[in-house]
């Protein structure tokens, strides 16, 4: 090494030990600390400026990954929250409805009722008939009423050992007779299914004179050994003369919208005493009145 590197070399070792003697403040030279404060102060604020901004990023990182933490928590109790409502909404639904059956129960201690649940419905071409999860087994028969706290909801079409298929009111092949409640009318006939969606029911075979109006409450007659009279059928939309004028037909919007039933009642043991004198046609199939 020459002697003029060496030189500076020693230069530069003097001058960086008196700054660390100035930094540290052992030794006071004013015009090598204000030297040192110009080279260091830059320095120290960049370091500082750049400590700060790591230390920032750092807690924001943390404070992000604590919100997306927090977020997944609170979408986890939500989504809980909806499951919740939606099983309180279907109790409380459910509980409306069984309220309803075990009031009308209790209005009917005469009748002998079989609760069920609606199984299944709108089967293939069958679009007028639901299953419900009691049959043979039950003591089931056919054409046997099934009805909810609001009126009847059809006749028992078929019968299984585990399941029975219900023929809809709304069904045209059901075929119910029906009455008048008014006391000062009791004008009978048939009431008949259309199988048509939100079609009122048709009340058929009315005399022509028959007092029959708006609003009135059509029943059951009962005039059939296989259930009872009085069960709730529908009211009275209109009426209309038959086409041949001898007659008179009524549409009744029925009592219960069969789209929502879910639990229903069968009456069960059900025997008119009429029927077992033989005071009734046993011809009740095939379109006649039951």
């Amino acid at each position: 090494m020459s002697k003029k590197n060496m030189s500076l070399l020693l230069i530069v070792i003097a001058l960086v030990a008196l700054m660390a003697l100035a930094v540290e403040g052992r030794v006071r030279f004013p015009v090598l600390n204000r030297v040192v404060i110009a080279i260091i102060s830059p320095v120290n604020s960049c370091i500082q400026t750049f400590t700060g901004a790591a230390s920032s990023l750092e807690k924001k990182l943390e404070a992000i990954t604590t919100m997306e933490a927090e977020n997944e928590q609170l979408k986890k109790e939500n989504a809980e929250l909806r499951r919740a409502n939606i099983a309180m909404a279907e109790f409380y639904a459910e509980n409306q409805r069984l309220t309803k059956l075990l009031q009308y129960k209790e209005h009917v201690p005469e009748q002998k009722l079989l609760p069920a649940k609606v199984v299944g419905r709108n089967m293939g071409d069958l679009q007028d008939v639901v299953i419900i999860d009691r049959g043979s087994a039950d003591g089931l028969d056919k054409e046997m009423a099934v009805v909810t706290g609001d009126g009847i909801v059809g006749l028992v079409e078929e019968v299984y050992p585990a399941a029975a298929k219900v023929m809809l009111i709304t069904s045209s092949r059901c075929k119910i007779g029906a009455r008048i409640l008014r006391a000062d009318s009791r004008a009978v006939g048939v009431i008949c299914g259309r199988s048509m969606e939100n079609m009122p029911l048709e009340m058929e075979h009315l005399p022509r004179e028959a007092d029959v109006r708006k609003g009135d409450v059509v029943i059951t007659s009962g005039f059939s050994g296989r259930h009872p009279a009085g069960l709730v059928i529908g009211t009275v939309r209109e009426t209309s003369p038959e086409a041949a004028g001898l007659l008179l037909n009524a549409d009744v919007d029925p009592a219960v919208d069969s789209s929502k039933v879910e639990e229903v009642f069968v009456v069960t043991g059900y025997s008119n005493p009429a029927a077992a004198t033989g005071k009734l046609n046993s011809n009740t199939e095939g379109g006649q009145a039951q």
